[in-house]
């Protein structure tokens, strides 16, 4: 007679077999069967992390670094739910997950049966696709269709673009018997992608002949060499100018390295009139500022490139979608070269001037975040890994560029809930040090991160403590309100100093411009791990000193 959780140990080892490296599982009863087999099989490759939300997090910064799913494991309940924001992020910003919820049997579901929740599709559209075993699978028939709908998971997980899949897992009780030993496996042939034959639209290619004036917008990606060489390529052509914030870990081919600080929504100096073509691809832009002049740009013609089924329309003017790689799509463009036209010439002055007044405005300025933010991104080793709280975190960064650093942040969807965790996931599959540069929310809010045993060493923190959401004032409109105080800024109690004596991080702290260079110093040093560093700046973190560096930018370059 078959064990009943013999599907259990195939699975995993289908997984195993499948090159699987990380397994991140949140303790609890429902899901041991699930627990003892993934630990029997993967053993050290096995984290335990209580927090469901963190686990979660964790889970996704590991697959960032290795573009390689990793495994969460969860008990049922809420246990299952507190994985949806990570889910939404993978989700959004494309990084691979198999989310794997232990299960009541459905008969209990509704029944007052303790911890029970309707898990069947529980992510909804945030997710590339949903799985549910039967609840009981006894025979090999059974078992076979178990092992196909865990490869399959695991193909859907890695197809174009990447994403997390859930699969659901009702369990009976007895939940601790011991489990037997894997069958042999033989995988089933992978589902055929077939070759894709591409050749671009007669259309596009006479549009991109006739062009003179070319916008290339680089969206979020993880580091991708042959797409910076493509950039380098195409970004000779005399037409060509290549938009690419931080978080596109672009630093090749890129004219305009600092978009948020070089452009001025409704700049009518721009030769030509602005682009005739604008060709887009990655995941999310940060800066807002970039959205809105693109959006302007009605007279042009927007192409999305991506090798995937996806349309994304993100400046609202999309004319196609090429269904090609980036780097495949350049690759095969013919190019301009020569000298750069007056519109590149034109951006390729705009950045030199903006970033030199710039700097001439930044020598003077108080203690305030914008400081902070210029002394961390100048001080930090060019060679490491960064990962940006959202919020002010990821928009003051920008201002500086990527400095040859390697450049991470959640903008699936932009949200604080997880940000500590997954530079901690990061962290676990790098030698490279990885700072994570947070704002006191960011950090308030996933400071469960810190009770993992498992915390890298290689992980740096530093947190730029405003007193509250700094955001709110940055951006129009919020501090407005007679709410903004209670409601936006969310000031809070908390004591950082105690936060890190009480999961036991060394503390440094700073609170004076004169300090700023020797505290980030301090953590920069190779023999100092689990470390914070606390740079409390003034009240808002001085908004109106940033305001005014726009400003004083914007009169000399954006007449």
């Amino acid at each position: 007679m078959l064990h009943k959780h013999q599907y259990i140990v195939q699975i995993v080892d289908i997984l195993f077999t499948l090159g699987i490296e990380d397994v991140v599982i949140s303790p609890g009863s429902r899901n041991a069967p699930l627990t003892n087999a993934f630990y029997a099989k993967f053993g050290s490759k096995c984290t335990s992390i209580v927090d469901e939300r963190s686990a979660a997090y964790y889970a996704l910064g590991k697959s960032l670094q290795t573009q390689k799913p990793s495994i969460l494991v969860c008990t049922s309940g809420t246990a299952a739910l507190n994985y949806a924001p990570a889910v939404a992020e993978a989700y959004f910003q494309g990084v691979p997950l198999l989310v794997l919820t232990a299960d009541r049997p459905p008969e209990l579901i509704g029944q007052q049966d303790n911890q029970t929740i309707y898990q069947t599709n529980l992510y909804g559209k945030n997710i590339k696709k949903s799985f549910e075993f039967p609840a009981d699978v006894l025979t090999n028939s059974a078992i076979k269709k178990c092992e196909q709908i865990i490869q399959e998971a695991f193909e859907i997980s890695t197809q174009e673009f990447n994403g997390p899949v859930h699969i659901n897992i009702p369990l009976r009780e007895p939940l601790y018997e011991e489990l037997p030993k894997a069958n042999p496996v033989a995988l089933t042939p992978e589902i055929s992608v077939k070759e894709k034959s591409f050749s671009l639209p007669n259309e596009f290619l006479e549009h991109w002949n006739n062009a003179n004036s070319i916008y290339i917008i680089c969206g979020q990606s993880s580091p991708n060499n042959e797409l910076e060489e493509a950039l380098d390529r195409i970004e000779k052509d005399q037409r060509v100018v290549v938009f690419a914030e931080a978080i596109s870990n672009i630093q090749k081919g890129v004219t305009i390295c600092s978009p948020d600080v070089s452009i001025n929504v409704s700049d009518k100096n721009i030769p030509n009139s602005g682009p005739t073509m604008v060709v887009y691809f990655g995941g999310h832009v940060v800066s807002k500022k970039v959205k809105n002049f693109l959006q302007e740009q009605t007279h042009a013609e927007f192409y999305f490139v991506e090798d995937s089924e996806r349309i994304i329309d993100t400046y609202c003017l999309l004319k196609n979608t090429l269904r090609i790689s980036p780097s495949g799509l350049l690759n095969e463009l013919p190019i301009k070269e020569g000298k750069a036209n007056s519109f590149k010439k034109y951006w390729e002055n705009k950045q030199v001037n903006c970033l030199k007044k710039g700097q001439e405005y930044l020598r003077e300025i108080p203690f305030s975040d914008l400081k902070v933010y210029e002394k961390i991104s100048d001080l930090l080793p060019t060679n490491a890994v960064v990962f940006a709280g959202n919020s002010s975190a990821v928009r003051y960064l920008h201002y500086f560029g990527q400095k040859d650093r390697i450049f991470y942040a959640n903008r699936g969807t932009s949200g604080i809930d997880g940000c500590l965790s997954t530079a901690a996931g990061i962290a676990s599959k790098t030698n490279q040090e990885v700072y994570a540069i947070l704002g006191d929310l960011s950090f308030i809010y996933d400071s469960n991160a810190l009770w993992n045993r498992d915390f890298p060493k290689n992980l740096k923190i530093i947190v730029v403590n405003n007193k509250g959401g700094g955001i709110f004032k940055l951006i129009q409109g919020p501090s407005d309100h007679a709410s903004y105080n209670d409601f936006f800024k969310a000031h809070h109690p908390v004591q950082i100093n105690k936060m890190a004596e009480a999961f036991g991080f060394t503390y440094f702290y700073c609170n004076t411009k004169e300090q700023l260079t020797q505290s980030i110093q301090q953590i920069t040093e190779k023999n100092v791990d689990r470390v914070i560093l606390e740079i409390e700046t003034p009240d808002d973190g001085d908004i109106g000193t940033t305001k005014k560096f726009f400003n004083y930018i914007k009169s000399e370059n954006g007449k």
